[in-house]
């Protein structure tokens, strides 16, 4: 009997399992990011004001250091003066898992060129092991889970260690969560393989394949930014972030391009209207959300800086 299961797509975003693909520079791609360790405050709050009605918003990010901890006392702050905190975002798809991860045709054998299903075996064996199991996968979920692995073994994390801390210190102040689950469905009704998206998918399993051990070395550098709170250095690659994470909403076999497009207005819509039905509600309010969502060219702070809201930047 088939499952059900939400399948989180971070359409813009990094993350759910996505990862960077900026390149270092030459001279620097051969060293090895060394990982932030210990405690530290990650970056700093994003002021949003109306009149006397303030919102505090922390940019998130994830894969994050493993041995690092996150403390922040402006979060802190923040959130104990709060009168609600907005949950964790994202936009759900419900889905079979059968059809979520695997395919029903074929193997990644059949569906890959020889040369590259090579390649994928030399990286499968190295970072996932040797599991049969993962050829019966999509392209794109390869892609995330090999991503996800070599991460691991790089010294990243997926963990959600913010957001536990978040909802702890909501507890200790006795702030209410309310979540930011957002729930899609496609005007057909139906979902679709198209020859155009196999295609999407392997293309990006090809394109992760090619520049894993490039985005190793990215993924950890802006780990260790986000972890010392340097926003600077995270807001050059905001753009480059959502891109990505576009062409992974585009490379499953469900969605077209104009559901994809349309999907994601709609999510981002819901969530500008959430925020600022919360402004207005509360006299403090706290959120936390992705880095890319927060600072893209058409993202939450910009989309709330032309409303005419006050805008107050971290250092």
């Amino acid at each position: 009997m088939r499952t059900s299961l939400w399948i989180h797509l971070w359409i813009f975003f990094v993350v759910a399992l996505c990862g960077q693909h900026v390149h270092a520079a030459e001279d620097a791609a051969s060293l090895e990011e060394v990982l932030v360790v210990g405690e530290h405050p990650g970056p700093g709050l994003w002021k949003v004001s109306k009149g006397t009605h303030v919102l505090f918003i922390l940019g998130t990010h994830a894969p994050l250091p493993q041995d690092f901890v996150w403390r922040s006392k402006e979060v802190e702050s923040a959130i104990a003066r709060s009168n609600e905190v907005l949950g964790v975002y994202s936009v759900s798809l419900r889905v079979d898992q059968e059809a979520a991860f695997q395919s029903r045709r074929g193997r990644l054998k059949e569906a890959l060129p020889p040369r590259m299903y090579s390649q994928w075996r030399v990286l499968r064996d190295k970072y996932i092991g040797k599991d049969n199991q993962t050829d019966r996968l999509l392209p794109a979920a390869a892609a995330l889970l090999l991503q996800a692995r070599a991460y691991e073994q790089s010294g990243l994390t997926y963990s959600d260690a913010v957001w536990r801390r978040i909802y702890q210190l909501a507890g200790e102040h006795h702030v209410p969560v309310w979540p930011q689950t957002y729930d899609t469905r496609l005007v057909a009704g139906e979902w679709r393989r198209t020859g155009s998206a196999q295609k999407n998918g392997v293309k990006y399993l090809s394109e992760t394949m090619d520049r894993l051990s490039s985005d190793i070395h990215d993924a950890r550098g802006r780990a260790n930014a986000w972890a010392t709170g340097d926003v600077a250095a995270l807001k050059v690659l905001v753009e480059t972030d959502a891109s990505y994470a576009r062409s992974l909403a585009y490379s499953w076999p469900f969605l077209n391009d104009e559901e994809v497009r349309r999907l994601q207005t709609e999510a981002e819509n819901k969530l500008l209207t959430a925020i600022e039905r919360a402004i207005n509600r509360n006299e403090t309010t706290f959120a936390a959300l992705p880095m890319h969502l927060l600072l893209g060219k058409e993202g939450v702070i910009a989309r709330l800086r032309a409303s005419r809201y006050a805008i107050e930047e971290p250092l």
